[in-house]
């Protein structure tokens, strides 16, 4: 009887951790995003990313890759943003909206990870290093 109320104990509190460190993720978090590679093809503009952590440089905090669809007035964009659990948490988020002159936020439109079920929105800034963006998050589950 010990023996099987003791592995019921260990069986409740490793499926708590599991649950709690599955869904823990930061709401509001940045990081630099700085270009490693891109190439245009007619009006579609293909990119790959190295994600930094703002206070550190050298610390790398992930990837992303996406595209975007230019017309004369806006462009089309979705992408995939990887984050290894340094700053943010740990998975996927998949953003994608249209961004006009003055209209840089994408909307977070699900994930992976921690980041499963997310919602919100992205808001990208330019630095004065054109290679390196600053990229905000607000997300909601």
């Amino acid at each position: 009887m010990r023996k099987f109320l003791l592995a019921g104990l260990l069986a409740l509190l490793s499926a708590a951790v599991l649950a709690s460190s599955a869904s823990a993720f930061d709401h509001h978090f940045t990081v630099l995003s700085k270009t490693t590679s891109g190439h245009r093809d007619g009006n579609v503009f293909r990119f790959k990313d190295v994600l930094l952590n703002p206070n550190d440089r050298s610390d790398r905090v992930g990837r992303d890759r996406g595209k975007c669809r230019f017309s004369r007035h806006n462009s089309k964009c979705r992408a995939v943003i990887h984050l290894n659990g340094k700053i943010g948490g740990f998975g996927d988020i998949r953003v994608k909206g249209d961004t006009g002159r003055n209209d840089k936020r994408l909307n977070v439109v699900g994930g992976s990870g921690q980041f499963d079920g997310v919602a919100g929105k992205m808001k990208l800034h330019g630095t004065k290093n054109q290679s390196v963006d600053r990229l905000h998050f607000d997300l909601t589950r």
